[in-house]
């Protein structure tokens, strides 16, 4: 399946629930580098939705409009660049609640068959959810704002992107709560906020997951 063979298989994340101490760690402690380093935004997530969602609709590559990758602490989310693309602002306005208590995936993608149908998706703990359909306007441009998410190799590197986030934002205790991957004009970014107590930054990346700049939201 080439549309997800870039990924990493990993399956670390299953230790978070077993018991309250890890090794020598107290869980409490643990679970506030699990939060530091990027919330559980693991590789493996974003591998097990794609691979979830490719067998439920039946389709090799999967055309997305907006990919939400986010953390438990993403309440603290907000997203504004100068060069926004409609599609990420629409996604925003239908999703005002980000908060969930496991790392979550969420996908708008468009049908196989290539019409105009659009559907959200979202995937936690290895669940995925069912279809949610959404509403497509006739001024929408499917054609513009649509990728293939097997291009986006950078979600093979996450656990990259999270760590050059944290280390160009600067920000003491600061913390990744969401990547956003979407279109930008004609190209495809990966694009994470980084969140502390006093500032907020949100750091680019291209769709390899090679950093391009940091912007002060």
């Amino acid at each position: 399946m080439r549309g997800v063979g870039w990924f990493r298989v990993a399956l670390c994340l299953a230790v978070l629930g077993t018991s309250g101490c890890i090794g020598a760690v107290d869980r409490a402690d643990f679970e506030q580098q699990i939060r530091t380093r990027g919330g559980g935004l693991v590789s493996a997530l974003p591998q097990g939705a794609v691979i979830a969602l490719a067998q439920r609709v039946g389709a090799a590559e999967l055309q997305a409009d907006v990919m939400v990758l986010s953390a438990p602490n993403s309440t603290q989310f907000r997203l504004v660049l100068n060069d926004q693309p409609a599609q990420v602002s629409r996604f925003l306005a239908d999703h005002d609640d980000m908060s969930a208590t496991a790392p979550t995936v969420r996908l708008r993608i468009r049908h196989p068959d290539g019409s105009r149908q659009v559907d959200d998706y979202s995937y936690m703990l290895g669940a995925l959810s069912s279809a949610q359909p959404v509403r497509v306007s006739a001024y929408d441009d499917l054609e513009g704002e649509c990728f293939t998410v097997g291009e986006v190799t950078g979600l093979a590197r996450l656990e990259e992107v999270v760590d050059t986030a944290l280390a160009r934002s600067e920000l003491p205790d600061g913390q990744v709560t969401v990547i956003v991957v979407s279109r930008f004009g004609s190209d495809i970014r990966m694009v994470a906020n980084v969140v502390s107590p006093r500032s907020e930054v949100v750091a680019e990346f291209d769709r390899t997951g090679a950093f391009l700049r940091m912007q002060q939201v």
